[in-house]
């Protein structure tokens, strides 16, 4: 891609992340939410001012480069890994309601290390079982919100 693609790419990432960052402001709240500290429109507000502003910080790195600078740099990319990682998410997104959000996220969080090189199974399923309890009473016990664990936690 040119350097005037690289910019419009860029620039059509500003123009989405500032239009999903003025649609999360519309995200209605309940009563006497306004004045708590984490509010359901507190992420996706996050998430689009930190994209707004990374994409601010790469116009202006394409701008300030040299021409000769502007590569491609698709050489080198992993389409393989990349297209299965892309089948992991889209196959966790149909597994998390069936499976629940702990077996799911299990299942998940193994095959993207798998995929990433990682092939000891003591170690994938180790971290994966331990990253997805963890952040499941994370959620659940510490910040108070209800993920569906699955029919096969204790349902």
């Amino acid at each position: 891609m040119s350097a005037k693609g690289n910019i419009a790419a860029s620039l059509l990432l500003f123009v989405l992340f500032v239009a999903y960052g003025l649609g999360a402001m519309t995200i209605p709240m309940f009563p006497g939410q306004e004045l708590e500290p984490f509010k359901p429109r507190t992420m996706p507000v996050l998430l689009a001012l930190t994209g707004v502003a990374l994409c601010i910080i790469r116009i202006v790195q394409l701008l300030r480069a040299p021409q000769a600078e502007w590569q491609p740099g698709v050489d080198g990319f992993r389409w393989r890994q990349a297209g299965l990682l892309c089948v992991a998410m889209l196959t966790y997104g149909f597994a998390i309601n069936p499976l629940g959000f702990v077996l799911a996220t299990i299942f998940f969080l193994a095959a993207g290390f798998f995929v990433l090189g990682e092939r000891r199974v003591p170690m994938l399923l180790g971290l994966s079982t331990a990253f997805s309890l963890i952040f499941y009473l994370l959620m659940t016990r510490a910040l108070g919100l209800y993920l569906a664990p699955g029919p096969w936690w204790g349902a």
